[in-house]
């Protein structure tokens, strides 16, 4: 298993959540909703322990509640594309033999 030498996360798994992260961005209407996604997303990825918006070094902590509680966003297609992101990488970690039966909730 090879692992990137600035993370502790196999190449997969990491090559799978860029690739979601990418979904998820383009799913946003704007290139403003964009960013501060990714600014959402990379103080949640930081693992710091300080997810708070207000830690944000790249968006203020009113615009991420902005974008949060105020823009129109396509929830439910961001919804939909995490869980089947989520179903088809479980798929394919799965054991041989009988197909689990799988229920993601988000």
């Amino acid at each position: 298993m090879q692992l990137y030498p600035e993370t502790s996360m196999p190449k997969h798994i990491l090559a799978h959540a860029q690739g979601l992260v990418y979904t998820l961005l383009h799913l946003m209407p704007s290139p403003y909703q964009q960013e501060t996604l990714q600014a959402l997303l990379e103080l949640f990825l930081e693992a710091t322990g300080q997810s708070l918006p207000a830690h944000s070094k790249v968006k203020s902590a009113s615009a991420i509640s902005r974008f949060l509680n105020q823009y129109q966003w396509p929830t439910r297609q961001v919804i939909r594309a995490v869980r089947q992101a989520a179903i088809e990488r479980l798929l394919q970690v799965r054991m041989p033999g009988r197909q689990p039966y799988l229920q993601v909730i988000l």
